[in-house]
């Protein structure tokens, strides 16, 4: 399972109609998070780090020498693996120093939902500060075909302005107009090459013919 494959199905889910509003913030609700992650990938495995701190203790969040903490996510699908970290915070974004275990609670299920997102992609558009999810990335094997067509030899000497094309958007959609201009270039080329060719071979027959 290839990370890009999975980055593309979920970035796209709109999860708009499933996010809280703590604050002046933002947040996809971890319930929904991990009931959709669960249904595109029944394998996913998530766990919190854990820490010794000085007396022994062994804890799931760090705390700082100011009395803050922060707390640590893993996610696993398949053979890709993300990290996330989250500071302890109220619904203002400032640290909360001392925290309550409802506090670290609450934090790691927000963590856990960060990490499916922004390394993952689903809601990865809220992190951004964006509406809506964004348009499909290209694919592999868009890739591959582009790279098969720009060595066409009607490409020669405007492999830069061809690629240039490319980089106004990586969604899928712009990467298939490029290859269907591509391929229309292709066509064009090739038949007039084909044409030159009858017209050199129409002159020689005319030409022997007059001989």
């Amino acid at each position: 399972m290839k990370m890009q494959e999975i980055w593309n199905k979920l970035s796209t889910i709109d999860v708009n109609k499933h996010t809280e509003k703590k604050g002046q913030f933002t947040y996809l609700g971890w319930n929904f998070a991990i009931s959709t992650i669960m249904e595109h990938y029944p394998d996913v495995t998530y766990d919190f780090l854990h820490y010794t701190d000085s007396n022994g203790m062994v804890k799931d969040y760090i705390v700082y020498p100011d009395g803050s903490c922060s707390v640590e996510c893993v996610v696993n699908i398949g053979e890709n693996t993300k990290k996330m970290w989250l500071a302890v915070t109220d619904f203002n974004n400032k640290p909360i120093k001392n925290p309550s275990c409802v506090d670290i609670a609450n934090t790691k299920m927000r963590c856990l939902t960060k990490c499916i997102a922004t390394g993952f992609g689903l809601g990865f558009y809220i992190y951004k500060g964006e509406g809506l999810p964004q348009e499909e990335f290209y694919t592999e094997e868009q890739t591959a075909e582009f790279a098969k067509l720009i060595e066409h030899e009607c490409f020669k000497g405007k492999k830069n302005t061809v690629k240039d094309e490319l980089r106004k958007s990586t969604s899928k959609t712009n990467y298939q107009r490029v290859l269907n201009k591509m391929k229309k270039s292709i066509k064009k080329y090739e038949d007039e090459q084909a044409e030159a060719i009858n017209q050199d071979l129409d002159n020689d027959m005319r030409g022997k013919i007059n001989a």
